[in-house]
């Protein structure tokens, strides 16, 4: 990724390229390649420098010790992981970062943005990664309300409803695969796949591959 693309993506948004160029000096940049599957953070390590994925896509997963996975969320081209962690470097993890594609992140300290002194662009780069870690919060509470009906019907209505909120209209397309969805919504895959098809033959909704179609009058069908 070109500085001027770095000056899009939401940690470097409001800095020009010069400034660009200083940031990756000050956060002591470290570029790494990928490929999918690769584990690059893992639960348990303490971390000083957060993610910048700057081609292809993260899973940010939590595996307990009976080794159950639950995914927790993704990260895409322009998006940063583990900042929480980096702002806190003597917490451990208590997640797996997983390439989910083949790709490339930039890792950057957080230290400087912790104490930006006086320089303008330090002290923007420290107010988006606020804003980012807000908007971050406010996911993880997304989430709690898809995970918090008991019953796997229960959770996927939460899920798709918010989707169709947020996309605003009945039609979206799903950001997981099947397994995907499944450890996302803390659940087995046969049982999702069979309430899924369930609801489909009640005209709840039409599925594609990953295209939703929801119906609130299933008679119109």
């Amino acid at each position: 990724m070109e500085t001027c693309e770095l000056t899009r993506t939401a940690l470097f948004r409001g800095l020009t390229d010069e400034e660009a160029h200083r940031a990756l000096d000050a956060l002591d940049a470290r570029r790494h390649p990928f490929v999918k599957d690769e584990l690059l953070l893992q639960a348990g390590h303490p971390v000083t420098h957060m993610g910048l994925v700057l081609t292809g896509r993260v899973h940010i997963e939590h595996l307990d010790v009976w080794g159950s996975k639950t995914l927790l969320g993704q990260a895409e081209a322009g998006d940063l992981f583990a900042e929480t962690y980096a702002c806190l470097p003597r917490e451990p993890l208590l997640v797996n970062v997983t390439a989910a594609t083949d790709g490339e992140a930039l890792f950057l300290s957080a230290e400087r943005l912790l104490h930006p002194g006086r320089e303008p662009w330090l002290q923007q780069m420290a107010q988006n990664l606020l804003q980012i870690a807000a908007r971050k919060n406010l996911g993880l509470a997304r989430r709690n309300l898809y995970t918090a009906p008991k019953t796997i019907r229960g959770r996927v209505t939460a899920y798709f409803s918010a989707l169709a909120i947020k996309n605003d209209s009945l039609q979206f397309t799903l950001p997981f695969d099947r397994q995907q969805l499944a450890d996302f919504l803390g659940v087995d895959r046969s049982a999702l796949s069979n309430a899924l098809s369930q609801m489909q033959r009640e005209g709840l909704l039409t599925l594609g591959r990953r295209t939703v179609v929801l119906h609130t009058d299933p008679q119109e069908l």
